[in-house]
């Protein structure tokens, strides 16, 4: 399914044809069919939840570090220390997706062994939405949690410069349905964001990014230009500016998300992630083992009843529902399953330019239809 009609609104396209488009344009580019297909997955799922920052919208950064070798295509993530329940992964400079899923599958096998676990992943690259991994591992019985660092973006309070990561942070926990997981960045708002909201040509607020001299900037293109180039522009950690809304326990956060994945890690920290021969990210995982602690059926039972206790709270507004973590992201997922999923047209014209540059058959010419 691909449906445009040729204006400036979202094309819509089908799960199937957008996850095989992905796959087929990282194996053109030296991806193993297997790791092209499980990084498909953990993209095509955030467009799926709405999450269209960490979507289809950055295949070209896979593509080109695949085509120039900063991406090492056939890596093989390998355990290369292990004490107790601690274990450190060296990802070989290959796609963070199969690296940080080889982590958090060991995390939970470790879990079971150990009742605790952690792995740490080193010389890794981006992962895409950190709740998939999260959920994976819950799904398996554990409570998770995932960070990973970041090029520099955000700056800590009483900083006029980037110099942490966006740093997300998530975790989940089983319930009788699909896991309840938080997943959100460090910063107050994700650079992926504003560049969604750059494309849409919609606003960004006050109090998100501040420019080189440390002055709140709403200039979205040059926010997101000068961030790409890195020219000094930063976004703001979660409470904003100063300390007066708890900046600086967002800049807190942020400094375990850094400590976590790099100095712990033996990985760099962020503002030397990434250089000439390609990036080298870490990432943390903690699997928990619920049966560790004693009954897991209860456990989960009584996380569906706290839930439910929570969802019930007296609202503060009568037509705003109380949400916990993670529900938004699982009804657009069931809602554009069964719709296809929206891409707007910047996107589409990329994947266009992807098609283009690794030769491949365009997106919307994959089930009868013109490109």
């Amino acid at each position: 399914m691909y449906a445009s009609d040729g204006t400036d609104r979202a094309s819509v396209v089908g799960r199937k044809p957008l996850t095989d488009f992905v796959i087929e344009a990282l194996t053109s580019v030296g991806a193993g069919e297997a790791d092209a297909a499980l990084t498909a997955e953990v993209l095509v799922a955030a467009d799926l939840a709405g999450v269209d920052s960490h979507g289809v919208a950055r295949l070209r950064r896979y593509v080109e570090g695949l085509r120039n070798g900063t991406i090492n295509g056939r890596a093989r993530p390998r355990v290369e220390r292990e004490h107790g329940g601690v274990s450190v992964v060296d990802a070989g400079n290959g796609l963070g997706q199969p690296a940080l899923c080889f982590a958090v599958d060991l995390a939970v096998e470790r879990a079971r062994e150990h009742g605790v676990a952690a792995v740490a992943v080193r010389r890794s690259n981006h992962i895409g939405i950190a709740g998939w991994y999260t959920e994976r591992a819950a799904r398996s019985g554990t409570f998770a949690m995932v960070t990973t660092n970041a090029t520099p973006q955000v700056a800590p309070t009483g900083a006029a410069e980037p110099m942490f990561g966006t740093d997300p942070v998530s975790y989940a926990v089983p319930t009788a349905g699909e896991p309840l997981c938080y997943d959100a960045a460090t910063s107050i708002v994700p650079r992926g964001k504003l560049e969604r909201l750059d494309r849409e040509g919609k606003p960004m607020l006050p109090g998100w990014a501040v420019g080189p001299d440390g002055a709140t900037s709403t200039d979205i293109p040059r926010v997101v230009a000068g961030l790409k180039a890195r020219e000094g522009y930063a976004l703001l950690p979660v409470g904003g500016l100063g300390e007066e809304y708890g900046g600086h326990k967002g800049s807190g956060i942020g400094l375990l998300a850094e400590l976590l994945c790099g100095p712990l890690t033996g990985a760099s920290w962020s503002k030397h992630t990434y250089g000439p021969q390609g990036a080298d990210l870490g990432q943390f995982v903690l699997c928990l083992d619920l049966a560790a602690l004693g009954d897991a059926g209860r456990i989960t039972r009584d996380v569906d009843a706290m839930a439910a206790e929570i969802r019930a709270a007296r609202r503060a507004d009568e037509d705003v529902p109380v949400r916990l973590p993670g529900e938004r992201r699982h009804r657009c997922a069931e809602e554009r399953s069964a719709r296809g999923i929206p891409l707007l047209p910047p996107v589409v014209r990329d994947l266009g330019k992807i098609a283009e540059l690794t030769g491949i058959k365009p997106l919307g010419a994959r089930d009868g239809q013109d490109a």
